[in-house]
């Protein structure tokens, strides 16, 4: 009868320890979760951030260009016409570079979600050596 018992109890173990191991993984699936939200949340707000710059920006830059252009053309006006042409190539080619750069930035990786990754890495680390030994 007591082999009965011994065996019930290394039951018991086995799925107190099943229960433990669920629980400690949940407990880092959470854990990284909610790093992963922390992160998106911040590169959101980061964003935001960047693109109200830049458009305020790009409106005070273009308003002071468009004044500039305007004051150049009554300054020279018997070439308005010219004035007009150059400064128009002048902002096309500005567009174009503009665009280049776009591309080549959007054709870099992100860095969202590195340093989860390496979390995750490192996790995995772990329980590979836990594994091991």
């Amino acid at each position: 009868m007591s082999v009965e018992t011994g065996g019930e109890g290394g039951r018991e173990g086995l799925f107190a320890a099943l229960k433990n191991l669920l629980a400690t993984l949940l407990a880092i699936g959470k854990t990284r979760a909610e790093l992963l939200v922390t992160e998106i949340e911040e590169e959101k707000y980061r964003l935001m951030s960047l693109w109200a710059k830049a458009i305020g920006a790009s409106f005070l830059f273009a308003l002071g260009l468009i004044m500039l252009v305007f004051c150049i053309a009554l300054a020279f006006w018997e070439q308005r016409v010219l004035v007009f042409g150059l400064f128009s190539v002048a902002f096309i080619l500005g567009g174009f570079i503009l665009v280049g750069s776009l591309r080549r930035q959007a054709a870099q990786p992100t860095k969202l979600f590195r340093s989860s990754l390496a979390e995750l890495e490192t996790d995995m680390t772990q329980l590979r050596r836990r594994d091991h030994h």
